[in-house]
């Protein structure tokens, strides 16, 4: 069904977790993968005052090494698994415009990205780049969630609905 997968990457434990799902839905699927790392632009000014001249220099070199090592990874997947790979480093300051522009530039029919787990305020306050791409892509997205993000969130709610049924039996 899915040929070419976009696979974004920002190099977190959840990221490389997504990549080797990723590569094996590939492999399933006998398509290829893109990979890609948006690295920040690191225009002065966008940031404003917020980062010192050295220490926006330091961020933009450091993530030319962080591209080749974050890429690097899922190329190796991919070479592993016998899956073909294009490895592509972007540079934007938002990542998620890079992820569409990426799977429309490449052909991608799919798009394969985890999503953190953040919820409530943190959400609202950073964003999610995931809810952005889902919004905007007009190419198909898989999300995929760890199962213990999944676990942790039961755990939750069981705790949740244990204390409101405790709060219930005292006032009884």
């Amino acid at each position: 069904m899915f040929q070419h997968i976009l696979l974004p990457t920002d190099g977190s434990q959840l990221s490389r977790d997504t990549a080797e799902r990723a590569v094996a839905f590939a492999k399933s699927s006998n398509a290829t993968i893109t990979a890609l790392y948006a690295r920040p632009a690191g225009h002065p000014d966008n940031y404003d005052d917020l980062l010192e001249p050295a220490a926006l220099e330091r961020l933009v070199t450091g993530s030319e090494g962080k591209s080749k090592e974050y890429l690097g990874f899922i190329k190796k997947l991919c070479k592993d698994a016998g899956v073909e790979c294009t490895a592509i480093s972007v540079v934007s300051d938002m990542p998620w415009e890079a992820i569409i522009n990426a799977a429309d530039d490449h052909n991608c029919d799919l798009i394969f990205m985890s999503k953190h787990g953040r919820g409530g305020l943190s959400s609202l306050l950073l964003g999610s780049e995931t809810y952005r791409v889902l919004t905007h892509s007009s190419v198909p997205v898989l999300v995929y969630r760890p199962p213990e993000l999944d676990a942790s969130r039961r755990k939750a709610k069981e705790k949740a609905k244990e204390k409101a049924k405790e709060k219930d039996r005292k006032r009884a």
